[in-house]
């Protein structure tokens, strides 16, 4: 059922929240080999402490569970998932992962020489922090922030 507006009038009042979120949990990106992806994150930006969820035939994980706080990010084989080739067009935009502070220059100087695309940076005011964006095997856009000053 679709309710129309009539010009001039004020639009019915939003219904009340069905639910009261307090916390992300985790997000759950489509990859198409785990174990390249679990290399890069955990091998490149450090999220050591992970779980391997479930494997295939020959071993080879295919769904892995990276723990970075109380969030996790899982890792799910897709092996023909393609990120559209316009980045604009994909519906993720980018996960952001909060760092230790360190040289920003130092860092994206060796994520480029890794061979990972880097795709801007961004100094924010309040709280004064400093953001590299990247992406993942899979063109997923990732933030790393770290606060300054």
């Amino acid at each position: 059922m679709t309710t129309e507006t009539q010009p001039g009038t004020t639009p019915p009042a939003a219904d009340a929240p069905l639910v009261a979120p307090f916390a992300l949990d985790h997000a759950n990106l489509h990859v198409r080999d785990v174990e390249a992806s679990l290399r890069f994150y955990s091998g490149t930006l450090g999220l050591t402490d992970y779980t391997v969820m479930d494997r295939d035939a020959q071993g080879r994980p295919t769904f892995v569970e990276l723990h970075v706080g109380e969030q996790l990010i899982f890792l799910m084989q897709r092996p023909d998932y393609q990120a559209p080739a316009d980045r604009h067009q994909r519906g993720l935009n980018h996960i952001c992962l909060r760092i230790t502070p360190t040289d920003a220059t130092r860092l994206q100087a060796e994520l480029q020489a890794r061979g990972v695309p880097v795709r801007g940076t961004r100094v924010g005011r309040n709280p004064p922090t400093f953001s590299v964006y990247l992406e993942d095997p899979d063109g997923h856009g990732i933030e790393l922030e770290q606060a300054t000053g």
